[in-house]
Parts: C-alpha cells; sequence; structure tokens
C-alpha cells in the first residue's frame, strides 16, 4: 500500500496563486515545486549589473608605499639563527595590531640580512622563506638597506591576502623606522557600457572602528582605467587618478553604481610560494557594479584640456564622482563636494593639481537639482614665477597656475632642461638664469 503523503497547511492550494501549477513529485522525501514559468512576474525588475573576477597580481614596480609601526625589543627571541654576531636590532612590524597581523624581526646590519617570524612563533630559525639579503651596495650601508621580494600573507575580514613588497630599513640612532612598497594588488576585467576596463583594488592599513590598524580593501585604491593600458606601470601616490579611494558609491561614465564585494571562482584558491605559513592562499573575491538611480545637478567647468576628474562628497554625500574627459557640462549626483583632484593632459603630456594648493582651503561645491553649480578648475596652464623678498635677496619660485589659480606640476619633468626666466627693467633685460629643481 502507497504511503500517503499530506500536504502541509502553508503549502495548500491559496487563490494568491492564481493560475500556478503545483506538483508533488514523487521522491522520498516529497519535494514540493513550483514551476517558476508559472508564477506571476516581477513588477520591479532588478537593477543592471557587472562583475570582475579579481586575482592576485604581482608588479615588478612599487605601486604604493606605507609606513610600517614598529616597536623595538632589546630581549632575544626564542630561538636565533647561528652566527648572529654585530649590530643586531630586534622588534615587531606592526601591520595590523589586534588582527595577527604583526611580524616579530630580526635585522643583522653587519651582515645585511633580515629574518621575518613569518609563521609568528617568536622562532626565527624555521621560517626559510623569511630570510633576505639587502640588495648588494658597495660598501655596505649599515644605516639603511632595502630588502625586496617579501611574500607576506595578511589576515583581513575577508580572508587571508598575500602581498608582494620591498622593505626598507633605517636606523639613525634616535630614529628607528620601516618603509613598505607594495608591489602586488587584485585586479579584473570589467565590461561597462560598452567597453572594457581594468579594474583593481590596492589594499592598505586603516585604523578601524575598534581602533586597531588592520589590512583593508574598503579604505585601500580603486584602480579604474581602460582594459589596453592593463600592462601599463601605475602608482597609487603619484597623483596620476589611475587609482582612486574606494568607495562603494561611484558615479563613473555618467552613471551610479553600488559596489559589492561577493565571493569568487570556485577554483580561486590556488597555491602559491610557501611562505612558512601554508601555500599562498588567492583571496576568493569579485567585484560587483549595480546601476543605481539618483538625484543629479548641472555642474558647469570651466577650464579644459581634462583627462580626469574626480569629486569626493562630504558627509552626508556618499558618491565619488570620476569624470573622465569631461565636457563642459555634465551631470552629476546632487550633494556637497571636497575639493577636487585634476589631472590634464595635452599632445600626451600630463600635469597633476595638488590639492592642497588650492588659493582657498576647504572648497566645498554644492551641487542641487535647481540651479547649475560652477568649478572653476583646469587649463590652460601658465607659467609663471612667485617672487618673495628676504632683506636684499630676492626668491624666486617657479609655478605652473591652472584657470583657477591652483598649482599643477607636471607628470614627467626634463630635468636637463630646466624652465628658465629673465629679469626686465625698463625693456632691459638685467637677470636671467634657470630653475633648481625641488
Amino acid at each position: 500500500m502507497a504511503k500517503r503523503t499530506t500536504i502541509p497547511r502553508r503549502w495548500r492550494w491559496s487563490r494568491t496563486l492564481g493560475a500556478a501549477w503545483l506538483a508533488l513529485l514523487a521522491v522520498p522525501n516529497g519535494l514540493l515545486m513550483v514551476r517558476a514559468g508559472d508564477l506571476p512576474p516581477s513588477t520591479s525588475p532588478s537593477p543592471a549589473s557587472a562583475l570582475a573576477h579579481l586575482d592576485y597580481q604581482e608588479t615588478a614596480y612599487s605601486i604604493n608605499n606605507e609606513s610600517v609601526s614598529l616597536s623595538r625589543q632589546s630581549a632575544v627571541f626564542k630561538h636565533e639563527p647561528a652566527g648572529i654576531t654585530g649590530k643586531v636590532i630586534r622588534g615587531t612590524l606592526n601591520f595590523g595590531d589586534g588582527t595577527g597581523n604583526a611580524i616579530p624581526f630580526l635585522w643583522q646590519r653587519d651582515a645585511g640580512k633580515l629574518f621575518l617570524d613569518l609563521n609568528r612563533n617568536q622562532d626565527l630559525t624555521d621560517d626559510p622563506a623569511g630570510v633576505f639579503s639587502t640588495r648588494v651596495t658597495a660598501p655596505l650601508n649599515f644605516q639603511n638597506q632595502t630588502f625586496t621580494n617579501v611574500h607576506l600573507i595578511f589576515s583581513t575580514p575577508w580572508g587571508p591576502s598575500p602581498v608582494l613588497a620591498d622593505l626598507d630599513f633605517w636606523d639613525y640612532g634616535a630614529s628607528l623606522g620601516c618603509t613598505m612598497s607594495a608591489r602586488s594588488f587584485w585586479q579584473g576585467k570589467l565590461a561597462l557600457s560598452g567597453q572594457d576596463w581594468q579594474v583593481g583594488v590596492v589594499p592598505t592599513t586603516w585604523f578601524g572602528n575598534n581602533g586597531h590598524r588592520e589590512v583593508s580593501l574598503d579604505h585601500g585604491r580603486l584602480l579604474l582605467r581602460p582594459w589596453e593600458k592593463r600592462n601599463q606601470a601605475f602608482s597609487a601616490i603619484n597623483g596620476s587618478l589611475d587609482t582612486v579611494p574606494f568607495s562603494q558609491k561611484l558615479f563613473f561614465g555618467g552613471q551610479a553604481y553600488q559596489l559589492n564585494w561577493l565571493p569568487g571562482p570556485s577554483d580561486s584558491n590556488k597555491p602559491g610560494p610557501d611562505t612558512g605559513l601554508a601555500k599562498r592562499p588567492a583571496l576568493p573575491t569579485a567585484l560587483q557594479f549595480v546601476e543605481q538611480s539618483v538625484p543629479q545637478g548641472e555642474l558647469k567647468i570651466t577650464g579644459k584640456y581634462f583627462h580626469r576628474l574626480t569629486l569626493s562628497g562630504t558627509a552626508g554625500s556618499p558618491w565619488l564622482t570620476v569624470l573622465d574627459q569631461p565636457a563642459a557640462t555634465v551631470h552629476v549626483p546632487t550633494g556637497s563636494y571636497s575639493q577636487p583632484n585634476v589631472v590634464l593632459e595635452q599632445n600626451g603630456v600630463q600635469a597633476y593639481c595638488n590639492p592642497n594648493s588650492w588659493p582657498v582651503r576647504q572648497v566645498s561645491l554644492l551641487v542641487s537639482g535647481q540651479t547649475p553649480a560652477t568649478l572653476d578648475i583646469g587649463g590652460p596652464l601658465t607659467n609663471s614665477v612667485a617672487v618673495a623678498r628676504h632683506g636684499s635677496d630676492l626668491t624666486l619660485n617657479y609655478q605652473l597656475l591652472g584657470a583657477g589659480g591652483q598649482r599643477y606640476q607636471l607628470a614627467s619633468v626634463n630635468r636637463q632642461h630646466p624652465p628658465e626666466f629673465a629679469i626686465f627693467h625698463g625693456g632691459k633685460k638685467i637677470a636671467s638664469g634657470d630653475f633648481e629643481f625641488g
């Protein structure tokens, strides 16, 4: 006799299903299946989105420089390599306090060697991947030494993350420090509005809400440039604006996007070189761009020759706005913005604007839906000289000024041909010379 299956009350026929067809499959556990095609269509379609799967990428050049918090100790470690003599400095590199990212180290200055306790067990003899020699110099510099190709793994809220870095140590008696030059990032391909883009994320350290310093993607730099430029070197600190501050609220290409972190493909955990902890993990992450509908206002830009212009929203205005080759009039999300960052380009020559050089500090731009806002910035650029008197001497400082009085600097400076100046009195040249770089 066949076993009778009773449909629970909450699964019984309801008027709200309309013409939907229910079928009870003849399987042991009596699964109830609803044919999706017979359900009423959704009246609120999901917003369009694009996805970039991010892969770990290492480079031959420095992308980002950060000062590393360093604490010194006098006590020897539980186990140290044999033959440690001469000037030795012991301590801890605090990449992230409170997150297990601190790395004990021993710097043997006289031998130009660095020992890192990668597995963080106070034993510096069981980390074969944590032994480094400084760049060859003659004679050996005892005060400043650089150690290259250092593979590290940091614990983050989204999982373990590898970093390739160069570490620069210096010791000038009362001053002991370390700088990390990152040579890795996460990158992928993204298709937006019929164009392919290289999207990348450069992690950085950040003081979280708990007061601890931690490695973070959300406070790193977002790389966003055409896909065909993916093999060109870039920097997160040189003002080029290939990278912008990471923001989950991004306005780009005339469209607002919500950026979401998503799990990456199942094969994202790929083996890597042994760091002393384990095989290097890959970050299983993808970055999703979801289109958003936001109120927009009109912005008039007085200058020209723009390569990229970015506007950072202030409190209550969350949108980071990125404008590539903007027209004289554009539409951007309404709200309040702080000082913009600008890169100008003409005939292949780029110039960066230093936001700290604005004539009026803390410029605020308000964009509303009623009245157009105006931003006085951009080219053309003008060569000028700032003159200051000190007693009987005149100090001349070269300046490259834009339309709104902001100071710019050329991306590539030919030091073999510095700017020249000439001084005239009554139409007669009385002095001339060259400016020195600095």
